[in-house]
């Protein structure tokens, strides 16, 4: 139950429904999976299938490197906003991301386009410890 009332606290279902669907492909990969959202989406300026979009291919890269890794998996999903953004951080401690495999998938050239249409922006850093994507989305204004 714990589980899935933090997943369903924004007014997005479509977003609700990706993270029950993204939690339970971490667990059974073994991976803790840690979820809090501190908002509710409510005047986002993307479409919800655009927004899943971003989600899906940042979680399932995540996913995909901690698999490759042998103990402690952690995926975290953060999202919050202030007065002007929407952010979203997806972290994990899987391996550092090569240099040459950086920025050519085509989940992050989908993710950078829909970015780039809604004056968002995406920020990526790898480490030894932590491969962190901060993805920063205007509000709408009315």
């Amino acid at each position: 139950i714990m589980k899935l009332s933090k997943a369903l606290k924004t007014k997005q279902p479509a977003v609700n429904a990706l993270l029950q669907a993204k939690m339970e492909a971490a667990e059974k990969e073994s991976i803790d999976f840690y979820l809090e959202v501190r908002s509710d989406l409510k005047h986002i300026s993307v479409e919800p299938w655009d927004l899943c979009k971003i989600l899906a291919n940042l979680i399932d890269n995540a996913i995909t490197a901690l698999s490759e890794k042998e103990n402690e998996k952690q995926l975290h999903v953060e999202i919050w906003e202030d007065k002007e953004k929407y952010y979203f951080c997806i972290y994990n401690n899987g391996p550092v991301i090569p240099e040459e495999e950086e920025g050519h998938g085509m989940g992050l050239a989908i993710i950078s386009r829909i970015l780039k249409e809604n004056n968002g922006q995406i920020t990526v850093s790898s480490k030894e410890e932590k491969t962190s994507f901060q993805v920063e989305i205007p509000k709408m204004t009315f």
